[in-house]
């Protein structure tokens, strides 16, 4: 008798290919996961309190002017050719001067820095629980030798009572906020090699203590410095007082920055630019920071492409007006004609600023190569130019509508497309309409009525667009030649 023996295959493709069919039905047969509403990408900000809403307009008078009979600006009347809501970064140990700031409508922000001036007076007004260096020398850095102007040090109580006298003057007359200069003190100075400090006795006696070098324990007696400031304000206030730092080109990594609840600071010509300025605001998010920026430059096509950027990407811009330009430069002065109608605009759109934030960033210098464009929220048909896209939305609101800031780069503006996908936008794929907001012109009246009544809506033009359907399901959007070089385009939903 001969047996045969039955292969194992056949039952095993029986058995794979039921497998298959299962998977199959499980899983293949399931719709793909759509892609993220807009609305699903942009997260909560977790701003500190009493940082600079995103409508809000930052000016700063670094002393208040006229300085002299000879000085022909005026603080109080430029503060209000601009629309300012903030009196910022003002060096000023004169209570009058606050409080005549704050009865002009203004909140005012105190700078401190580790010049402050001895209290009690001394003679020479900057002898007290000063920096020294290893010979016994005050110290000051390279660009204020021959002012005599000597650095505290945060470790010496007599320094430490000069600061707490002036952060008291300024709460009682009615500051509302702090920007500390200069924040690293004797860290800047060994970090850059400038002097070893500090020896004074008390710095002297605390490394002994520990059993370490002076130049050893200055991060840690100016982290406890800024500390204790800050909750000797708060206690004196009764409530939060927001400190800010000139933590320069936005720069959170550098000690001691990351102690600060917002950063107010130049941006530098070299980073002058869309692409790092929306970078160094969605890091500056991602800590649950604020910034604000003063643009270092005089060029004024180039400010008003900068301060559009800033706001686009979620910061807030320095009135160019009373800037530093560094090499000896006189400081620069912007004319409201030039730039009012950008601020007055931000006052407009205060309802597409506040409680949006950062969804998508696009621009025309992306390689198309390497993106799946009709996936994107938007995409620009054409690569040539130089124009930017910042979509803003309200976190996880999908009946809201959602925002589009425009800044075209170009030197020579002209007309452009956008493409758009509706998937992207609205739980139903549809979108209701699309409104183009963008600057006027100045009319020295129309801002006059608009400060005068608190209504700027008039002093933003708008237009309704209408899109063209694509064989791809996209919309191809038609933007006009943006004069100011912003424009920003509110989508709204099918139920607006």
């Amino acid at each position: 008798m001969i047996s045969a023996k039955i292969s194992p295959w056949p039952i095993f493709r029986i058995y794979s290919n039921c497998l298959f069919l299962i998977f199959t039905c499980l899983f293949g047969c399931r719709h793909p996961r759509p892609l993220p509403l807009v609305c699903e990408l942009a997260q909560p900000a977790t701003l500190s309190a009493g940082a600079p809403r995103y409508s809000e307009v930052c000016f700063s008078s670094r002393w208040e002017r006229p300085r002299d009979a000879t000085d022909t600006f005026d603080t109080f009347e430029a503060a209000r050719a601009f629309h300012a809501d903030w009196l910022l970064w003002t060096y000023t140990t004169d209570t009058g001067y606050i409080r005549r700031a704050k009865r002009a409508g203004l909140k005012v922000q105190v700078a401190l820095t580790p010049t402050l001036p001895d209290w009690p007076p001394t003679p020479r007004r900057h002898e007290r629980g000063r920096m020294l260096d290893s010979l016994g020398n005050r110290v000051v850095p390279p660009w204020m030798e021959g002012w005599d102007t000597w650095w505290g040090c945060a470790n010496h109580p007599d320094f430490q009572r000069t600061y707490r006298h002036y952060l008291s003057l300024a709460l009682d007359a009615g500051a509302d906020a702090f920007q500390v200069d200069d924040p690293a003190m004797s860290v800047v100075l060994l970090r850059n090699g400038w002097a070893r400090v500090c020896f004074c006795p008390h710095c002297q006696a605390t490394a002994d203590s520990l059993g370490r070098s002076p130049t050893d324990i200055q991060e840690t007696v100016v982290r406890r410095f800024h500390r204790s400031m800050k909750a000797h304000a708060e206690k004196r206030r009764g409530g939060p007082v927001p400190f800010s730092c000139n933590n320069f080109r936005g720069d959170w990594e550098l000690f001691p920055h990351d102690l600060f609840d917002f950063g107010v600071a130049e941006a530098p010509v070299r980073r002058g630019n869309p692409e790092y300025l929306y970078a160094a605001l969605r890091e500056t998010r991602r800590r649950g920071k604020a910034q604000v920026f003063s643009f270092v430059s005089d060029k004024t096509w180039l400010v008003q492409k900068v301060i559009a950027s800033v706001y686009a990407s979620g910061g807030n811009a320095l009135v160019p007006w009373d800037v530093w330009q560094g090499g000896g430069q006189p400081r620069y002065f912007g004319r409201p004609e030039d730039y009012a109608p950008l601020f007055a605009f931000v006052k407009a759109m205060a309802p597409y600023l506040d409680g949006y934030e950062d969804a998508f960033y696009h621009n025309t210098q992306d390689d198309p190569r390497y993106q799946n464009l009709p996936a994107l929220p938007l995409s620009f048909p054409e690569y040539r130019r130089n124009t930017h896209a910042f979509l803003r939305a309200r976190p996880q609101d999908p009946n809201a509508p959602v925002v589009l800031h425009l800044v075209d780069w170009e030197i020579l503006t002209d007309s452009f497309a956008v493409l758009l996908q509706p998937q992207r936008f609205f739980p139903d794929g549809q979108i209701g309409g699309i409104r183009l907001f963008t600057p006027l012109d100045y009319e020295p009246e129309a801002h006059a009525l608009a400060r005068r009544s608190g209504n700027y809506q008039p002093l933003a033009q708008s237009q309704t667009l209408q899109p063209d359907p694509l064989p791809d399901g996209r919309l191809r959007l038609r933007i006009p030649k943006l004069d100011w070089h912003w424009a920003i385009v509110v989508i709204f939903p099918q139920s607006e």
